[in-house]
C-alpha cells in the first residue's frame, strides 16, 4: 500500500483502472517521488499496439488516464504515455512500483 497525499492507494487499484481503459497495453510502472513534504506518483503506461501513438495521441491518452485515475481512486498523478514496446519487460515477476523517494 502507498499513501499519496493522504489517500491509501494499492497498486492493484491502479492496475484495475488501467485494464479497463481501451487503447492501453497491460504494461505500466508506478514511480513514487517526493514533492516538498508530500509523496507524489508518476504513472507510466504503454499504449497498445495498433493504437495511435503520435505526440498528440500520447498527450490525450495521458490526460485521459490521469482523469480516470483521479475519478476512480481519488488521487492526482502525473501520467506519461509511452509508445508500444517501450516499457521494460521482465522474465519473472514484473517490477511495477519503483520508489524514488529519498531514504532516511
Amino acid at each position: 500500500m502507498m499513501i499519496i497525499r493522504g489517500v491509501n492507494v494499492f497498486p492493484a487499484q491502479i492496475e484495475a483502472v488501467l485494464v479497463g481503459l481501451p487503447g492501453l497495453a497491460p504494461h505500466y510502472q508506478i514511480r513514487l517521488r517526493r514533492e516538498g513534504a508530500l509523496d507524489a506518483i508518476t504513472l507510466e503506461a504503454e499504449i497498445a499496439p495498433g493504437a495511435p501513438c503520435d505526440g498528440g495521441a500520447q498527450t490525450a491518452a495521458a490526460a485521459g488516464i490521469a482523469h480516470h485515475v483521479k475519478s476512480m481512486i481519488g488521487v492526482t498523478c502525473t501520467v506519461i504515455a509511452h509508445p508500444p514496446g517501450s516499457l521494460p519487460r521482465s522474465q519473472g515477476k514484473a517490477v511495477r512500483v519503483i520508489d524514488e523517494r529519498p531514504k532516511g
